[in-house]
């Protein structure tokens, strides 16, 4: 809070940081990018080092999304033989 204060950024209320760390700390949510800011300026780490940046997640989220896209292609002509 005195970091955004000092920078004149608007933050959250005490109560309000306090639930929302609790959700960064157990991954229900992510920190916005005030918030990411603020923290690598805090702990003097990059964003990459407090999990900011999940390029393997995004790549690993594709190859679901296109496995799933494959199994969807699948039933839909198996549906087709079926009904014809």
């Amino acid at each position: 809070m005195l970091l955004a204060d000092h920078w004149g950024w608007d933050i959250a209320a005490e109560n309000s940081l306090k639930v929302f760390v609790s959700r960064w700390e157990n991954d229900t949510h992510r920190p916005g990018q005030t918030y990411q800011v603020l923290l690598c300026a805090i702990f003097r780490a990059t964003p990459a080092e407090l999990g900011f940046t999940r390029p393997a997640a995004a790549s690993t989220l594709n190859e679901r999304l296109a496995a799933l896209e494959s199994v969807i292609d699948g039933l839909t002509e198996r549906l087709g033989e079926v009904a014809a």
